[in-house]
């Protein structure tokens, strides 16, 4: 059985509403359930769960998701863990997964080379010292696993040795070996050794930081690229910080793996940092999975604060919440630390949003009332909130613009975002909500209704909105009528999928029988589609008017007066 089986099984075992009823108190609503979101602060119940579909909403902070994503979020835990609870409850064995032997082996040379470096680091006085002087206490340097990897090592001689047979190659692909005329000779020399774990806690690589005296190399060195570990994509300290960052619902981005080991060892233990490159789009994405809110805590110098720059214009690419500080008077997270302990504390809570951060920032040394300056910082906010993909914080941004520079920005200087359907703040199909009401509620009682009959069903033309037309037609002519088999029609399509969504967890008060008042609504449709032509014809005919276009007149004002009668018998009936 493979794991999507397994997971279909959990789910058909197990009935949402019960699940989630653990955790929130629920009443019935019509055909689902309702209660207060315990994902956001609320006195007015606005989460739903349907036990037709398996799924839950909240429309009030948009949360929405399965039986998996709602333990996950509630239990602050990955998914892994949430299967695993989930299966235990519904009593389905799960059956362990095979890994790719090759990946195997990978991980095998890492988690030896991670006891070796270990075992090193507490036999070598000069690396232990330099570590504890540095501010490092024992409970972090066991939870991180710190190393060190000596100046003339025997790490080939300790993973030949405590492993199965490995191929030169294999050594090579693991990272920590390079071979050199027809020689494996190890890569990493006199460093303190930081291990990069992945999300699911396997050591997949290194930091190697130089100790004072050894001038070999870069300050920080970290593993190539392997099968198993790619920068680009990994954080330090993503593992170790998981947790923290769901249950706080906010995610620190610091500069380097010691700042990250120092601020958990003070408590502050949702922060990761890239590795030794700068943050990238992937990193952010995997990083999102725990959180849209991210504090960019980067150091105080020039390089620093264009860091956070580039981090905003890519976290808003992502429709992500970005946030900023900095350790001033500081220069990194390490000093400020060890000299006032408690600050970073207050400066997370204190975080600022990263455009007013970065605005601030920009104007401190501009005078607007100049011609040049002026012009200068306008451009500037341009080429920033070109890169915001959510119109609504564009708007947000433009009215900090003018509370804090005292400049009026107009709108039309932004680019508009093609996406008329934003993922993130849509809650509907982008149709007018006045004339598309009676589409929607025709819609959402068809789904419900499992008599059928020719009466029921009206001309696609009556859709004002082309996308709900569609969705009409796919209904009419689906052989099932099954809602969870109606609702499966659209899983892949995203506005659709939303839509079918909120026609479900709406439906509180749908009755058993809906015939009789999708025959009422097939009448006034029919009214609406009616009046829609009638303005539109009117228009035509004032057009006609004006250039004095006699023949056209005479036509269209037949086809008003055919329009009214149709509409006058609607309306009588």
């Amino acid at each position: 059985m493979d794991d999507s089986n397994q997971i279909e099984e959990i789910k058909n075992r197990l009935d949402i509403a019960q699940v989630i009823e653990k955790y929130v108190p629920l009443r019935q609503a019509g055909k689902n359930y309702s209660g207060l979101c315990p994902f956001h602060h609320e006195k007015t119940p606005s989460f739903i769960v349907s036990p037709d579909i398996q799924r839950y909403k909240c429309f009030g902070c948009g949360e929405t998701g399965d039986i998996f994503n709602f333990v996950q979020k509630i239990e602050s835990i990955d998914f892994p863990e949430a299967l695993e609870k989930l299966a235990k409850e519904a009593g389905v064995e799960l059956k362990k997964q095979n890994k790719n032997p090759k990946y195997s082996k990978l991980e095998e040379i890492n988690y030896l080379a991670t006891k070796y470096y270990y075992k090193e680091f507490k036999n070598n006085p000069t690396a232990s010292n330099y570590i504890k002087q540095r501010g490092f206490n024992d409970e972090s340097i066991k939870q991180f696993g710190i190393g060190y990897a000596p100046r003339y090592p025997k790490l080939l001689e300790y993973v030949t040795k405590n492993s199965s047979k490995l191929s030169n190659q294999e050594l090579v692909d693991s990272g920590l070996f390079v071979n050199k005329e027809g020689k494996i000779r190890e890569k990493f020399y006199d460093r303190i050794m930081f291990p990069i774990r992945s999300t699911k806690g396997s050591v997949i690589g290194f930091t190697g930081r130089v100790l004072p005296g050894n001038d070999y190399g870069p300050k920080y060195m970290n593993s190539p690229d392997t099968q198993i570990f790619h920068k680009k994509d990994n954080l330090f300290g993503q593992y170790e910080s998981r947790q923290e960052i769901r249950k706080l619902d906010l995610a620190i981005l610091c500069e380097g793996s010691p700042e990250v080991i120092f601020a958990h060892q003070h408590g502050i233990k949702n922060i990761v940092a890239p590795l030794g490159t700068g943050l990238t789009k992937e990193q952010l994405e995997h990083l999102s999975k725990l959180s849209k809110n991210i504090l960019f805590f980067f150091n105080s110098d020039t390089a620093g604060q264009a860091a956070i720059i580039r981090a905003f214009k890519i976290a808003s690419e992502l429709n992500l919440y970005p946030y900023a500080s900095t350790p001033t008077p500081y220069k990194d997270i390490d000093e400020m630390i060890q000299k006032e302990p408690g600050k970073m504390e207050h400066l997370v809570e204190q975080k600022q949003e990263a455009f007013s951060y970065i605005f601030s920032n920009f104007i401190k040394d501009k005078d607007l009332t100049e011609l040049a300056d002026l012009t200068n910082t306008k451009n500037f906010v341009k080429e920033l909130l070109s890169h915001v993909t959510d119109q609504f914080l564009q708007k947000h941004y433009i009215e900090k613009i003018k509370q804090i520079g005292k400049i009026e920005l107009v709108e039309s200087i932004l680019p508009v975002s093609d996406n008329s359907f934003s993922q993130k703040n849509t809650r509907s199909l982008p149709v007018k909500e006045n004339i598309c009401l009676l589409e929607k509620t025709y819609l959402q009682l068809l789904i419900f209704s499992k008599d059928r009959s020719e009466e029921i069903f009206i001309p696609s033309r009556y859709f004002s909105s082309p996308a709900l037309g569609e969705m009409y037609l796919t209904i009419k002519h689906s052989p099932k009528t099954e809602l969870a088999d109606i609702v499966k029609l659209f899983s892949e399509k995203d506005e659709k999928k939303l839509f079918m969504e909120e026609i479900v967890f709406r439906a509180t008060e749908i009755d058993e029988d809906s015939k009789k008042q999708l025959v009422k609504l097939t009448r006034r449709l029919k009214k609406q589609y009616l009046t829609r032509q009638q303005k539109a014809l009117s228009v035509k005919i004032a057009i006609a008017e004006e250039s004095n276009n006699s023949t056209d007149m005479e036509k269209l004002l037949t086809k008003m007066q055919h329009l009214t009668k149709l509409l006058k018998k609607v309306t009588d009936d």
